[in-house]
């Protein structure tokens, strides 16, 4: 066969390889691991399921006397950005719900791939793993939580 004839054959399969996005990493960046832990010690957790009404902000985060789910969330995207340079389109707040939680829980997913959590379904673990057994009730990037809380605060 000549070596035309092999350029020809192979060519779809080197093109396609190049324009393919390179295999997630099978295990979580150290940073990741990193943040969360560090992060899920750095505050008092509330007395019952959730304290917070609405998300806090990251400059309020000092402040509170005690965190929920959406607090350690805001904690952990922030720590990200600041800290290790995350560009904020790669982190969304994910909701989750049913049994057996009681109510809504929140997470940070980075990458779409890799859930950064309290521990109660998982520390750092993948989506697939997160979310098994229950429904997704909501994603929304990091980005835009200032302005859906600016745009639910503002009177009608």
């Amino acid at each position: 066969m000549s070596g035309a004839r092999v350029l020809a054959l192979l060519a779809p399969l080197l093109f396609t390889a190049c324009a393919m996005r390179p295999a997630s990493p099978l295990a979580p960046d150290a940073a990741l691991l990193q943040v969360n832990a560090a992060v899920n010690r750095q505050a008092k957790p509330c007395p019952r399921d959730y304290c917070r009404d609405q998300w806090p902000a990251a400059a309020d985060l000092p402040g509170l006397e005690g965190w929920d789910c959406k607090a350690y969330a805001v904690a952990k995207a922030d720590r990200l950005i600041r800290q290790y340079g995350y560009a904020p389109a790669r982190l969304e707040y994910l909701l989750i719900a049913g049994a057996p939680l009681r109510i809504t829980h929140a997470a940070l997913l980075v990458d779409g791939r890799w859930v950064l959590d309290l521990g109660l379904r998982c520390q750092v673990c993948t989506l697939e793993r997160f979310v098994a057994g229950v429904e997704v009730t909501g994603r929304l990037p990091v980005s835009d939580l200032p302005m859906l809380m600016k745009a639910l605060s503002a009177d009608p």
